[in-house]
């Protein structure tokens, strides 16, 4: 079974940083036993936290990204105290959910996400 991880801004700096555990997965997805996704507002949230993660990840090429939709903006307005990067994951989630595909937001900082509903994976 292949897994479908979306990495938000935090994640995506750690992956820049070349963190073994998110070099690794990038690794699986170029092999095809996994996939990544990338939220687009996480990219810019990635490059204001640190100078080349968001023009980093916005290159990789066994990535997927994700536009900010409108569908992801009309979930994302039922949470007002969230953040924007978190808010485009939490609703990418969201969707898989409602679509029956099941995924995996990875998150360093997993409380930026209270009240989506949304429980992230903190890897390390």
């Amino acid at each position: 079974m292949n897994l479908t991880a979306v990495l938000d801004h935090t994640a995506l700096a750690a992956l820049y940083r070349a963190d073994p555990f998110f070099t690794g997965l990038h690794i699986e997805a170029s092999r095809g036993t996994g996939r990544v996704l990338i939220p687009s507002l996480s990219v810019v949230a990635a490059e204001r936290r640190g100078a080349g993660a968001g023009r980093h990840a916005a290159s990789l090429r066994f990535a997927e990204g994700v536009p900010f939709s409108t569908g992801h903006a009309v979930d994302a307005m039922d949470w007002p105290g969230v953040d924007w990067p978190a808010a485009h994951a939490a609703a990418i989630a969201w969707q898989a959910v409602k679509a029956g595909e099941p995924l995996t937001v990875l998150s360093l900082e997993p409380e930026l996400y209270a009240g989506t509903g949304i429980t992230p994976l903190k890897p390390t």
